[in-house]
């Protein structure tokens, strides 16, 4: 049984996998960061030290070494430029695997910047171009790929991928684990409350007090797919029905809360979870190369 386990793993580290499915979370991450960076504006409000972001006191910060400078407006901006140009530069694939390294860099050194602004989609954004890092992102859908820099739709390694799709389904399970010690979770008045704060609803229009049990159904079912997701993503068979039932939560989610990028850069990240022998196909691209690999 352990040989047989560990027979197992040492085949999906050693797997190989066409590059289409790493080109493609390239593109969709991209502008994703892009949407997310341009919701930060005007610069003058988020990205200097004067702005929403507040001036550190005395200290022996970077942050505090770059205010005494009078240097806070400066290096906002440049920062901003920085990741601009880098999650361009990834989304178009040039100098590919150099941009994605950037904009993870940028995307670290803004939380550590000015982390008033940013959501959770920050946090998942930055784990999963952490995942990209260590994939070759430019073979096909890009820059250098038409330029003649990259080799082509050559298989690539899969475990990157793999790490990508264990990295999705424990934030849905860590999200579902830690709803569940709440009780407004577990008796089903979640989704009203959620409605009626200012600091999240869409519209300020209370639900009629006859939908409460459509708003228990609502709490429940989103506590039940954040715990299941995980189990139902893992087999083909019930994997399509995990990721249209999340695709349907962050609809919903978007429609009624103001949550950022986030459900938009959830949905992108099921990108991951495409057969990678297919997903060129989806695209009319034609891969003679791929083989199956789920």
């Amino acid at each position: 049984m352990l040989e047989a386990v560990r027979s197992r793993l040492r085949a999906w580290f050693t797997a190989e996998i066409p590059p289409y499915s790493y080109a493609l979370l390239r593109i969709v991450l991209g502008v994703v960061g892009l949407v997310s960076l341009l919701g930060l504006t005007p610069i003058a409000l988020y990205w200097p030290l004067d702005g929403l972001n507040p001036i550190p006191g005395e200290g022996l910060g970077v942050r505090s070494w770059i205010a005494q400078r009078g240097l806070g407006a400066v290096v906002g901006n440049s920062l901003f430029v920085w990741l601009l140009c880098s999650l361009s530069a990834m989304t178009i694939g040039f100098y590919s695997d150099v941009a994605v390294l950037l904009s993870f860099a940028g995307l670290v050194a803004q939380s550590h910047w000015n982390g008033l602004p940013l959501s959770s989609a920050h946090q998942v954004m930055v784990v999963l171009l952490f995942c990209l890092l260590w994939a070759d992102t430019g073979r096909v859908w890009s820059l250098d790929a038409r330029r003649g820099w990259e080799r082509g739709a050559q298989p690539t390694p899969a475990w990157p991928l793999w790490l990508m799709r264990c990295q999705v389904a424990l934030i849905y399970l860590s999200s579902g684990l830690y709803k569940l010690a709440y009780p407004m979770w577990r008796d089903g008045t979640a989704v009203h409350w959620a409605l009626n704060l200012n600091s999240f609803h869409r519209f300020p229009w209370p639900l009629p007090a006859q939908l409460a049990p459509l708003e228990a159904l609502m709490t429940w079912g989103t506590l039940f797919f954040e715990l299941s997701f995980a189990i139902l993503v893992f087999f083909r068979r019930t994997r399509p029905f995990a990721l249209l039932g999340g695709i349907a939560l962050h609809a919903g989610l978007f429609a009624a809360l103001e949550l950022g990028p986030f459900s938009l850069l959830m949905v992108a990240s099921y990108a991951c979870y495409l057969d990678p022998a297919r997903t060129a196909t989806l695209f009319r691209f034609s891969n003679r190369e791929s083989r199956p690999c789920k």
